[in-house]
């Protein structure tokens, strides 16, 4: 999400105060090409405390349209002097020890409001961390073709936002099959700032709306503690592996979600196990839902209306879980976790 440091509405306890009012644990603020100091730390409200994390949302302005948007943790230094070059962004980030994402590779773009597309165009890279999979107000713009439809997806986005784009998660699946590890984070990209229209006035959207949304959830080896460098090292780590998933909270929590496979060793997400004879793969969801198991890009197994799902894998690769609900005549994309990556040597 993005603050005044940028082209936000709010400050970094603005965020807070809505991130712990939303029930975050954490939140990553990725204001547009400056590395904010000094705004690091853990915040307390007399609701709670929640761990907040600068990184950056990296970007050649000088390019029109402004594509090739990469988002930057870890690196704990500026890295906006590299953006007109993607690879040596990548390879600077990498350098100093932090992590790149590739900012919603597929942004539509939106014509009505005057919205360019900010989408990924030079894929002839390597060495990134991977893919931010699903990004709120990226998928907003969708169904932005006219004045009523911008109305009703204003006043109900859940109507509208119901999944990532089908074709990041091709993109995603065709650079698993190559054998790429490539992990995904899910944002909000809030902004919080008020638009009008003739005597109305509406904030698209606040803080804690976003927060409720699209989020990334971790797995992380301790709970929280309270201790910054610690806490930080342990989410921030935990994101550049992809020891999570991405989960559609507007809908339904998706806490207690698992995935985990056991062959010579046990591994969640984000990790690699070595196969055995009969490598099992196993979800469970805390909702009934249609659970989906992708392999090379192809559903293996699937379990419709349940809580679980189980799979002996015979063949190496990377393994990912999505999860669907159906509310009402809309179909959600609920839990898109992270890979597995099993491996026969």
């Amino acid at each position: 999400m993005h603050t005044r440091y940028s082209d936000g509405a709010g400050l970094h306890d603005d965020i807070a105060r809505a991130a712990i009012t939303a029930g975050l644990d954490f939140v990553v603020v990725t204001d547009h090409n400056v590395w904010v100091q000094g705004a690091e730390g853990y915040y307390e409200t007399e609701h709670g405390r929640v761990l907040v994390l600068i990184g950056q949302e990296v970007h050649d302005m000088r390019r029109d349209p402004q594509v090739n948007h990469c988002l930057v943790i870890g690196a704990e230094r500026e890295m906006a002097p590299h953006a007109p070059h993607p690879q040596t962004l990548i390879d600077k980030v990498n350098e100093a020890g932090g992590y790149t994402f590739l900012a919603h590779p597929h942004d539509p773009p939106a014509p009505y409001i005057k919205e360019p597309s900010y989408h990924w165009v030079d894929w002839d890279i390597a060495g990134y961390t991977g893919l931010e999979l699903w990004n709120y107000m990226s998928s907003f713009k969708f169904p932005l073709t006219g004045l009523l439809p911008t109305v009703r997806a204003i006043l109900q986005p859940e109507k509208f936002i119901t999944a990532p784009p089908e074709r990041t998660l091709r993109k995603w699946d065709e650079l698993l099959t190559a054998g790429q590890k490539v992990a995904v984070t899910g944002g909000s990209d809030g902004h919080a700032l008020t638009y009008h229209a003739g005597p109305i006035s509406r904030v698209i959207f606040p803080y804690e709306h976003m927060f409720r949304a699209v989020n990334t959830h971790l797995l992380l080896e301790k709970p929280l503690k309270g201790d910054f460098e610690q806490d930080k090292a342990a989410v921030v780590n935990a994101i550049g592996r992809g020891q999570g998933w991405v989960g559609y909270d507007a809908i339904h929590p998706t806490k207690g979600f698992r995935f985990s496979a056991q062959g010579r060793n046990k591994g969640v997400m984000g990790q690699t196990v070595q196969m055995d004879a009969g490598t099992t793969i196993q979800a469970v969801v805390p909702l009934k839902a249609h659970l989906k198991l992708i392999h090379k890009g192809a559903v293996v197994a699937e379990a419709k209306n349940d809580l679980s799902l189980t799979f002996i894998a015979l063949e190496p690769g990377a393994y990912r879980l999505e999860a669907w609900l159906t509310a009402g005549k809309e179909r959600y994309g609920w839990i898109f976790s992270n890979p597995i990556y099993l491996v026969d040597k």
